[in-house]
């Protein structure tokens, strides 16, 4: 991956079966448009409060405000598909603290992404 901020982003949906071939189409779908515009993409398992097992997170870098840019364009079409669909996207901002950000299909607005951008806006380039 390039240097840069990390970004890790955890899809859902209050309609797909998580564990089902439509589901994984749809993130499948989210993975091929980031690597497309932001670049490298990496699925990585995070493990889930009082679960068993993993559940698979994505994992970029925004290197640059372009891609930071580009990414939140991904998530916000993304989004706009299916308005059961759910993006949490977490991230160490510029004092070391982690953030978290959930966004939902039927919540998406203008300012939705707002504190990513401005945590990370800055910070392009960044390790």
């Amino acid at each position: 991956m390039t240097a840069g901020p990390e970004v890790t982003v955890l899809p859902g949906s209050r309609r797909f079966d998580p564990e089902g071939q439509p589901w994984h189409d749809q993130v499948a779908a989210l993975h091929a448009a980031l690597r497309e515009e932001v670049g490298a993409v990496v699925r990585r398992g995070a493990p889930e409060p009082g679960e068993k097992g993993a559940v698979e997170a994505t994992l970029l870098a925004v290197g640059s405000s372009g891609a930071l840019t580009a990414a939140v364009a991904c998530f916000r079409a993304w989004l706009a598909r299916d308005k059961t669909r759910t993006l949490t996207v977490t991230w160490t901002d510029d004092t070391g603290a982690e953030r978290r950000l959930h966004v939902t299909g039927d919540n998406i607005d203008q300012a939705s992404f707002q504190a990513l951008t401005e945590s990370l806006g800055g910070r392009p380039g960044e390790s």
